[in-house]
């Protein structure tokens, strides 16, 4: 098959990916579809400054400040279940509209599940299984972005022999045998979560379990204190997971100018749709998986051997919240390409997903993002949902 690069610029030119995206979703299957989501879990605690708003007025204020002390007005917005993982397994439910089965497994307490998991994603999830203490962040929020602070000390406790022993290995062989999807997230913050994405592959061409049959969705999170040979032996583990599944490797701009340096790719800076098609197509080549997408906060780049595709987003200036947008962004893939769409369906999937959480602060069902797309497309789509 050629490889093309397709270049969406509005709304406008989406019409057929919208349609076919329309039909693909509306579509409903006798099979349930059921699969697993890891490995992190966080508690976070929202703070929103009011004065300076924005990440750029507060940067040099606090580069003024430093050696005598600063003071800020702040409006704490209280704790929320947290991590990629847990956000992640809830949005694919909420995008199913709870016609899934999602079991999660992950950093949710110790000895027991957390209260804050259990009423966030008892009624979102088949089962849950906690390995560990979870982690802690603060997360400050700007109008432009973010900055969290995390306490990452419970992270090293999830391992594979932990996940082994809190699961079972009995338990864990029926849930790959159901298997339609795996969801492994937030490498950047678990030091042996590479070890874990080896294993379920892995165990799944142990059990038996046809090639290709499982997508695997992985995305790396923030991953800049990692170090070089931490992404080179991750990247050494991607050839086999992909022969035994079909990957799928998800990282916003950030990340992906991060990973591009890796292999002397000069893309830092460069946020246009052209340069993030060509960063996407360049990782592709470059990364034994079977998707590479990109996402800035205003479109997506989907790269896989049919060519590299890139979809403008509904971008909003003013999110309501920013935390867990990446992770309803990669919901919106997996579930997209679990009802079968191409590659500019699932990115627009994962701009419909993410459009739709900013602006709301809930994350869509496959009916909200069709009467999000109509409003966009018909001129009428706010900030606020």
């Amino acid at each position: 098959m050629s490889k093309t690069t397709t270049i969406h610029r509005d709304v406008q030119s989406l019409a057929p990916v919208i349609q076919e995206f329309k039909a693909k979703t509306a579509a409903t299957t006798s099979v349930r579809l059921s699969g697993l989501c890891g490995f992190d879990g966080f508690i976070d605690t929202f703070v929103r400054l009011q004065t300076p708003p924005s990440m750029a007025e507060f940067g040099p204020k606090l580069t003024a400040a430093a050696g005598v002390a600063a003071s800020y007005p702040v409006r704490h917005e209280g704790d929320k279940f947290g991590g990629n993982g847990p956000l992640f397994a809830a949005a694919l439910n909420d995008i199913y509209a709870g016609q899934i089965d999602v079991t999660y497994m992950g950093a949710l307490g110790h000895p027991g599940v957390l209260p804050i998991f259990q009423a966030a994603l008892s009624k979102k999830t088949k089962g849950l299984y906690t390995l560990g203490r979870a982690a802690q962040t603060t997360c400050l929020e700007f109008t432009d972005g973010k900055v969290m602070l995390n306490d990452m000390s419970a992270c090293a406790e999830v391992t594979w022999e932990r996940l082994l022993e809190c699961v079972g290995q009995s338990t864990l062989d029926a849930e790959l045998q159901t298997a339609a999807f795996i969801s492994a997230v937030n490498w950047g913050k678990l030091p042996h979560a590479g070890e874990i994405w080896s294993q379920l592959a892995t165990r799944l061409a142990q059990l038996g379990v046809s090639a290709k049959k499982v997508y695997y969705f992985m995305d790396l999170a923030e991953f800049e204190t990692r170090p070089l040979a931490d992404r080179e032996e991750l990247l050494a583990r991607m050839p086999a997971i992909t022969r035994q599944c079909q990957t799928l490797l998800s990282f916003n701009l950030k990340e992906a100018w991060q990973m591009g340096e890796v292999f002397g790719g000069a893309y830092h800076g460069r946020k246009d749709a052209d340069s993030v098609a060509e960063l996407a197509a360049f990782l592709r080549s470059r990364i034994a998986v079977d998707r590479v997408i990109v996402h800035p906060n205003n479109g997506a780049a989907c790269a896989s051997a049919a060519g590299t595709v890139y979809v403008p987003g509904p971008f909003c200036r003013e999110p309501l919240i920013s935390t867990g947008a990446g992770d309803n962004f990669g919901a919106g893939c997996l579930a997209a390409v679990l009802k079968g769409l191409n590659d500019a369906g699932i990115a627009l999937a994962g701009n419909c997903a993410s459009g739709h959480f900013v602006r709301s602060g809930r994350s869509a069902s496959f009916a909200n993002m069709v009467k999000l797309l109509d409003a966009w497309a018909a001129g009428t789509l706010g900030e606020r949902l």
